[in-house]
């Protein structure tokens, strides 16, 4: 996914865990994070969980990415692993 999206021209950063992601929105302001739902340390649920419960947070978009389809969030987008990319990209454009 990062290779795709740098290709396409975006500026991309990584995070190996939630607290990681958590911890490197302290120091950049994306247009958008792609989440995985299953995660080490703090999950995909507690990382949406803490967005929203933060108001610089819970601006940014967020694209939900995941394996199983039961239990995603009803209220952004969801994409089901294998990920369709062209669909991935038209996404990433509308927001970003």
């Amino acid at each position: 996914m990062r290779e795709l999206l740098e290709l396409e021209g975006y500026e991309v950063q990584t995070a190996v865990n939630g607290r990681d992601a958590l911890d490197k929105l302290k120091l950049i302001d994306p247009c958008l994070i792609l989440l995985d739902l299953f995660m080490p340390v703090m999950d995909g649920w507690q990382v949406l969980e803490r967005l929203r419960a933060d108001g610089r947070l819970a601006r940014i978009n967020v694209v939900v990415t995941t394996s199983a389809a039961a239990n995603t969030p009803s209220d952004v987008p969801v994409f089901l692993k294998p990920l369709d990319f062209d669909r991935l990209m038209r996404t990433v454009d509308a927001v970003c």
